[in-house]
């Protein structure tokens, strides 16, 4: 069975701008993106996945890209680096999330910036990283050396 984590977009917009992607000016349809989000966690229950669910935190509204929120790894799981302030205050519930459902959390050095699943994927036993606008390409060594793993940049 396969185990996904979700976050309800209780708190999601576009409240800042930290990628090209983002516009403050255009903004998010929030209800559009309420219903995609009911359609999808719906779809996911249906085709017997287990879902589970983080509670979303006021100020945090990026929180709904739970990709991001670190790389899990068995009942392991690395808590991502944002290199963003703006995201940066994710990473203690995610970490905390993870470990009350008895994960190990192996920390990253502060000064490695990784942004999680969103950056990384695996490919039988090789983690294929990418690297420049959110993860730096030296946290690659270390989640090698965490995960004993070919990482390839």
């Amino acid at each position: 069975m396969r185990e996904l984590l979700l976050c309800p977009p209780n708190y999601y917009g576009i409240e800042y701008e930290i990628n090209p992607w983002m516009s403050r000016a255009r903004g998010a349809e929030v209800a559009v993106a309420q219903k995609q989000w009911e359609q999808l966690h719906a779809t996911l229950s249906n085709l017997h996945c287990e879902v589970h669910l983080i509670p979303p935190q006021p100020g945090l509204p990026d929180m709904v890209f739970t990709a991001n929120a670190g790389l899990t790894v068995g009942h392991q799981f690395i808590p991502s680096n944002f290199r963003h302030k703006e995201r940066a205050g994710e990473q203690p519930f995610f970490a905390k999330w993870m470990e009350q459902r008895g994960y190990e959390v192996s920390w990253l050095p502060e000064n490695l910036y990784f942004e999680g699943e969103g950056d990384a994927l695996f490919g039988g036993d090789a983690l294929f990283c990418g690297y420049k606008f959110r993860s730096d390409i030296q946290s690659h060594r270390a989640l090698a050396d965490i995960l004993g793993c070919l990482v390839i940049s």
